[in-house]
C-alpha cells in the first residue's frame, strides 16, 4: 500500500505544476551603427587621373596595425611585387616595385582584397603649382617669376605671378583704363586685350552712343581731339603691356591679366606731357564707359583741385585709381633721386582719396629703387619698376618689346593685381580690392618704415588670401550632434564663418572658426531634423568668401526604450515603451516566433504612440519576441528598443507550453488551479486514513 502511495505521489507531482508567467527580456541588442560612412574608393580616382601623374611600376602599401613583416612579405609575394623602401614616418608603409604586365590599377584591387592592407595607392609625381606661359620672353620677366635670370637678381623678388595664374588669368568683363601716351591697339601682343565701345559704330561719322566723341570706338585721343589714341611715346604701350598683355599666345610676354580690356585714353603727347584738362577728361570718358580701375603713370608737383575733385568723382563710381608715387622731385617729380612724398608731395600720388593706391618701385633684389619716392603715410605699396619688359610700338623698336624702368612701371603691376582679385572674387567692393592689395604683401626691410604697407606686392598671397572653402561634408553623429568637415583653400583667412539652416528656412550664421580650421562639431541638436549648413572665409578687412557647397544632413532619431511585452490572452499581446523622439512620424512594430531567425515588420502606429496590442495570428502557448523603432521622413530609422519576449496564455483545460500542465481533470467551467490542488491533496489524506485506522 505504501508503495502504492509514493508511486501516485512521485507521478502527481511530475506531471503537475504552476504555470510560467510572461517575461520579459532585459538583454539589450548589440547597438546598430546606421551612420554612413563616406567611402572615396582609390580606383575611382585614378581612373580621372592621366597615366602622366603616377610613376608607372611602383604601389604605395599601407598595411594595417600588427600586420607582422612575414605576412607582409607573403602578400607582396603573392601579387609578385618586392619592397623597394620602408617609411618610419608613417608606420607600415612600404614603397613596392611591381612586376612586369601588372598595371597599378590591377595591383590596386590585388592589395585591396587583402583584409591585412589598409590602403594601396599610386605612387603620384608632384608638381610645382604654378602656371608657366609658353610666351618666348617670358624668362626675362623677373618682375613676374624671378630666378635670378636678372642682373644677379635674387630667386623669389617677385610678386607671384605663376602661381596666381594657376587661381585666375583675368577677365574680359574687367575693364582698364589706361590714361597715358595712348596704346599701340595693333601690337600683336596686345591686339586680343583691346577694349571697344560697343556703343559705338566704326568710322561712320555719328556720335552714336550720343556721348559727344564721334567714332569712339576704340578709345581717345585727348590730345588732338580725335579717335585715334595710338601711343607715339611709347610709354602708354608699355604700361598696357605690364597690365594686360596677351599670355600663353607663344609670342612676346604675358601681362599680368591674360584677359582683361584696355581702354586707350591719350592725354599725354609725344613728349609725354599733357594738361588737367585732358586728364581730367579721360577720367570722366572711363568712369561713363564703366571702367573698373584706372591706372596714372604720370605725375607733377602741383596740386590741382580739379584733378582731385575728378578722382573723387571716379572713387564715387566704384573706380580704383593706381597711380605711380613719382620718379623723385621737381616739378614733374622726375628728378631720379628718391623723394619723400610725405614731404613733398607728388600728385595725383598723394591726394588723400580712398581709391588711391600709390606705388613705390623695386628692383629684382627687392631692394627700394634708388630713384623711387616714398613716404610712410603717403605712399601706400611697392611694385617692381626697375628693367621691366614690355610692350611698345614696333616704330620704337623692331621687336616690340623694350625695357623701361620707373614708377610708372610699378603702378600698371598693382593695376593687373586689382583686375586679377576683381576676376576672381566678383562681389568685393572697390574698397575692399584695394584692402586686400595693401594687406597681403611680402614686408621687407627695405621698405619697412619707408612705405605704408613697409612691403611689395604679391599676386599670390592677395588672389588665395580668401579662397573658396570646398568639399564640405555634414555627418550625423548622434541625435543631437552633427559634425561638419571641409578643405581650407586659403591662405590669409582671419576665420571662418559656420551657417546653418532647419529644413528650408532661411541660414543664419551660428558661429565662427579660427584660421586654418577644417572642421566643426555642432551640439544641441533635435533628433530626427534636417539641418543644411554652409561655409565661408572671412577676414577682418572685412571681406568673405564665397560659399561652400551646402551639405545637409539629418540627426539620428532617438529610439524608444523601456519595451514590455504582456500576454493578455491566448491570442493577444500587449506592447508598451518610451517614446524618446520629438520628430517621429510613428513606429514600426516587428516580431519574431521563438525558434525564428529573422524579424518580421507587423504594423505601425503613428507619432507620440506607446501602445499597441498584437492579435494577428498568435498561437496559444507560444513564445514570441518584440523590437520596436522610430521613423521619419528625414532621418529615415532609429536604432531597435530593447527586445522584448512573452509566452500567449494556454486554453481552457490545456497546460502552457512552458509546464504546469497535462494532467488536469477539471470539469468544464471549473479552474484548473483548484483541481490541481485537490490532487495534490489526494497522498496527505491517505496517510491520515491509514493514521486514523491504527
Amino acid at each position: 500500500m505504501k508503495k502504492f502511495i509514493y508511486i501516485c505521489i512521485a507521478l502527481i507531482l511530475a506531471s503537475c505544476g504552476s504555470n510560467k508567467t510572461a517575461s520579459l527580456s532585459t538583454d539589450v541588442p548589440k547597438e546598430v551603427n546606421i551612420s554612413n560612412v563616406a567611402v572615396q574608393p582609390i580606383l575611382s580616382n585614378l581612373n580621372n587621373v592621366n597615366k602622366g601623374n603616377y610613376k608607372e611600376g611602383e604601389l604605395l602599401v599601407k598595411f594595417k596595425l600588427g600586420v607582422v613583416t612575414t605576412s607582409s612579405f607573403k602578400i607582396h609575394q603573392a601579387v609578385g611585387a618586392s619592397v623597394i623602401k620602408s617609411f618610419s614616418v608613417v608606420p607600415n608603409l612600404e614603397h613596392v616595385k611591381l612586376p612586369e604586365g601588372l598595371s597599378v590599377k590591377d595591383a590596386i584591387i590585388k592589395y585591396k582584397n587583402d583584409p591585412n592592407v589598409e590602403y594601396a595607392e599610386p605612387n603620384y609625381i608632384l608638381h610645382i603649382s604654378e602656371t608657366i606661359p609658353n610666351d618666348t620672353d617670358f624668362g626675362q620677366q623677373w618682375d613676374l617669376r624671378n630666378t635670378g635670370q636678372f642682373a644677379n637678381g635674387t630667386p623669389g623678388a617677385d610678386i607671384k605671378a605663376p602661381e596666381a595664374w594657376d587661381i585666375t588669368k583675368g577677365s574680359s568683363s574687367i575693364i582698364v583704363a589706361v590714361i597715358d601716351t595712348g596704346i599701340d591697339y595693333n601690337h600683336s601682343d596686345l591686339v586680343g586685350n583691346i577694349w571697344t565701345n560697343s556703343g559705338e559704330i566704326p568710322n561712320n561719322g555719328i556720335d552714336d552712343d550720343g556721348n559727344g566723341y564721334i567714332d569712339d570706338w576704340r578709345g581717345w585721343n585727348f590730345v588732338s581731339s580725335d579717335n585715334n589714341p595710338m601711343d607715339d611715346n611709347g610709354h602708354g604701350t608699355h604700361v598696357a603691356g605690364i597690365i594686360g598683355a596677351v599670355g600663353n599666345n607663344g609670342t612676346g610676354i604675358a601681362g599680368l591679366m591674360w584677359n582683361v580690356k584696355l581702354m586707350a585714353l591719350k592725354f599725354l603727347n609725344s613728349d609725354g606731357e599733357g594738361t588737367i584738362a585732358d586728364a581730367i577728361g579721360a577720367i570722366q570718358y572711363a568712369v561713363a564707359k564703366g571702367a573698373k580701375i584706372i591706372n596714372a603713370s604720370f605725375g607733377g608737383s602741383a596740386y590741382s583741385n580739379t584733378l582731385y575733385d575728378a578722382i573723387n568723382s571716379a572713387n564715387s563710381a566704384g573706380i580704383l585709381f593706381m597711380a605711380a608715387a613719382g620718379n623723385g622731385g621737381g616739378l614733374f617729380c622726375d628728378s631720379g633721386i628718391g623723394n619723400n612724398n610725405d614731404l613733398s608731395p607728388c600728385y595725383p600720388a598723394s591726394y588723400n582719396l580712398p581709391n588711391i593706391i600709390s606705388v613705390a618701385a623695386t628692383d629684382q633684389n627687392d631692394n627700394r629703387a634708388t630713384f623711387s619716392n616714398f613716404g610712410l603715410n603717403s605712399v601706400h605699396v611697392a611694385a617692381p619698376g626697375v628693367y621691366i619688359l614690355s610692350t611698345v610700338q614696333t616704330s620704337l623698336t623692331p621687336t616690340g618689346y623694350q625695357f623701361m624702368s620707373g614708377t610708372s612701371m610699378s603702378a600698371p603691376h598693382v593695376s593687373g593685381l586689382a583686375g586679377l582679385l576683381y576676376s576672381y572674387y566678383t562681389s568685393f567692393t572697390p574698397s575692399q580690392i584695394r584692402a586686400t592689395i595693401l594687406r597681403y604683401v611680402d614686408v621687407l626691410p627695405t621698405l619697412n618704415g619707408w612705405i605704408q604697407t613697409g612691403g611689395r606686392i604679391n599676386a599670390y598671397k592677395a588672389v588665395s588670401s580668401l579662397l573658396t572653402p570646398t568639399n564640405l561634408n555634414a555627418t550625423a553623429a548622434s541625435p543631437s550632434n552633427i559634425s561638419i568637415s571641409w578643405t581650407d583653400n586659403a591662405t590669409g583667412e582671419d576665420g571662418y564663418k559656420i551657417e546653418r539652416k532647419t529644413g528650408s528656412g532661411s541660414y543664419n550664421q551660428m558661429t565662427t572658426s579660427a584660421a586654418n580650421t577644417t572642421s566643426y562639431a555642432d551640439s544641441g541638436l533635435t533628433d530626427g531634423t534636417t539641418y543644411t549648413y554652409r561655409v565661408r572665409a572671412y577676414n577682418t578687412i572685412p571681406a568673405d568668401s564665397f560659399y561652400s557647397n551646402e551639405a545637409s544632413t539629418a540627426t539620428l532619431l532617438n529610439p524608444p526604450t523601456g519595451l514590455t511585452a504582456t500576454a493578455a490572452s491566448t491570442s493577444q499581446v500587449n506592447l508598451a515603451w518610451t517614446d524618446n523622439s520629438q520628430t517621429e512620424e510613428g513606429y514600426k512594430i516587428e516580431r519574431k516566433p521563438q525558434g525564428g531567425t529573422s524579424y518580421t515588420q507587423i504594423a505601425s502606429v503613428g507619432p507620440n504612440v506607446t501602445t499597441y496590442t498584437d492579435s494577428s495570428g498568435l498561437s496559444p502557448s507560444a513564445t514570441y519576441s518584440y523590437r520596436v523603432m522610430a521613423f521619419n521622413t528625414a532621418a529615415g530609422n532609429s536604432s531597435y528598443s530593447n527586445e522584448a519576449s512573452v509566452t500567449t496564455l494556454s486554453p481552457p483545460g490545456q497546460s502552457s507550453s512552458n509546464g504546469g500542465g497535462g494532467c488536469s481533470v477539471a470539469r468544464q467551467g471549473t479552474p484548473v488551479e483548484t483541481v490541481d490542488l485537490g490532487l495534490m491533496l489526494i497522498p496527505l489524506v491517505f496517510i491520515v486514513i491509514k493514521k486514523w485506522k491504527r
